[in-house]
C-alpha cells in the first residue's frame, strides 16, 4: 500500500496505528535507558544498551513514516499516554517489565509483519529480529527470585503492575478502528486476538514463577471475554 495512494480514512487510521507503535517503542526505549542504573555489571549493561539502540532506530523509522502520512510532532501525539507509564524502581522490576512488555511488543509486531503498508511491515520485521539478550537475562533473574516462596508476594505485585501496562499497549479490543485496521489489511489480527495470544504465552511463565493471573477486574484494563479468570 503506497502511502500516497490511500484514501484519507485509511491514512488517518494508519496514523493512529503508527502512534500506537510509537507509544510502545518510546516506552521500551525510556524504560531500558532508565533501567541502566540498576545494572552494575558492564557485561550486562552492554546488551541492554544494544537493545536500547535497536529500539531507538526503530522509533526513528516510525517517526519518518508518521511524517510521510501527514502527522506532526509524534512525541507530542503520544505524550498523554507516556505520562501514565511508570518507571521500574529496581532491577527485579526492570526484569518483570522487560519480560512482559517485550512479549507484548513481539505479539503486536507479528500482526503487522505482512501489513499492506510496506514501510510498517518492514518496521515490524525489524522489531521481530531484535536479539533481546537483556530480556532473557531479566527472565532468568526473575525466575530465580520467584524460586523463594517469601519473595513471591513482592513478585506478584510487580507482575500485576506490568501485566496491566503490557495489556494496555496492545490496544482496546472491539473498537471500530480495530476492526477497520484488519479489514484494510493494515494488520492481520484484531486486538482481542493479540491479547489472547499474549496471555496464552504468559501462562507458562506464571506457572514457572508460581504466581497467579490476577482477576481481570483488578487490572483496570478492558479485556476480551474469557481471557482472565473471575478470581485469582
Amino acid at each position: 500500500m503506497n502511502d500516497l495512494a490511500i484514501d484519507e480514512e485509511s491514512r488517518s487510521l494508519l496514523r493512529r496505528v503508527v502512534e500506537r507503535q510509537a507509544y510502545r517503542q518510546l516506552m521500551a526505549a525510556n524504560i531500558r535507558a532508565h533501567g541502566l542504573k540498576f545494572v552494575p555489571e558492564v557485561e550486562v549493561k552492554i546488551p541492554l544498551v544494544q537493545d536500547l539502540e535497536h529500539s531507538l532506530r526503530i522509533l526513528r523509522e516510525v517517526e519518518r513514516l508518521y511524517a510521510r502520512l501527514g502527522g506532526q510532532d509524534l512525541a507530542n501525539a503520544v505524550r498523554a499516554q507516556m505520562d501514565r507509564i511508570p518507571y521500574p524502581s529496581s532491577r527485579l522490576e526492570l526484569a518483570t517489565c522487560l519480560v512482559l512488555c517485550d512479549r507484548a511488543e513481539q505479539i503486536a509486531a507479528e500482526g503487522y509483519r505482512d501489513s499492506a503498508c510496506a514501510d510498517f511491515a518492514a518496521i515490524a520485521r525489524s522489531l521481530l529480529s531484535m536479539d533481546r539478550t537483556s530480556t532473557r537475562e531479566g527472565e532468568r533473574l526473575f525466575t530465580e527470585f520467584c524460586s523463594e516462596a517469601g519473595n513471591r508476594p513482592a513478585a506478584q505485585q510487580m507482575f500485576n503492575r506490568w501485566l496491566a501496562i503490557a495489556l494496555v499497549s496492545l490496544g482496546r479490543p472491539g473498537t471500530p478502528g480495530d476492526a477497520r485496521a484488519v479489514a484494510l489489511k493494515l494488520r492481520s489480527k484484531r486486538c482481542a486476538d493479540s491479547v489472547r495470544e499474549f496471555l496464552a504465552g504468559v501462562k507458562p511463565l506464571v506457572e514457572r514463577w508460581q504466581l497467579v493471573l490476577p482477576p481481570a477486574t483488578s487490572l483496570g484494563v478492558e479485556l476480551p471475554a474469557e481471557t482472565l479468570g473471575k478470581s485469582a
